[in-house]
């Protein structure tokens, strides 16, 4: 009786060993299989690189606070409800109240130049 006992306990322990390692084979086939397949169709759906922060105000229309002086006399804008340190494009100054578009950025200083359709006041 013991010898069945201990047949027994055999069995169920090569049972317990191949369980294990058929998991590991499916889970590593599964991944092989599905990787794939899922990693495009993630790629699929990822929509346009959308921009934030600083780079974001590259394009838009701000409206200068603190008039620019010239090429090397900072002014700011106001851009998203916040004042930023600005310098024009070409170095001419622009009074306060002119409305520019942001084309660049220099560290912390927006390059502007004026927006389409505004005509520069001397």
């Amino acid at each position: 009786m013991t010898l069945l006992w201990i047949g027994i306990a055999l069995l169920f322990a090569i049972v317990e060993v191949l369980t294990v390692g058929l998991f590991a084979a499916v889970a590593i086939l599964g991944i092989a299989v599905v990787r794939r397949p899922l990693l495009s169709y993630l790629q699929g759906r990822a929509g346009p690189l959308v921009l934030s922060g600083a780079a974001a105000m590259i394009g838009q229309t701000a409206l200068v606070v603190d008039a620019i002086g010239g090429p090397h006399d900072r002014g700011h804008v106001r851009i998203a409800g916040e004042d930023w340190p600005a310098l024009t494009r070409d170095g001419r100054p622009v009074q306060a109240g002119t409305s520019v578009r942001v084309v660049e950025i220099r560290r912390a200083t927006l390059v502007v130049e004026l927006a389409p359709g505004v005509v520069s006041r001397p």
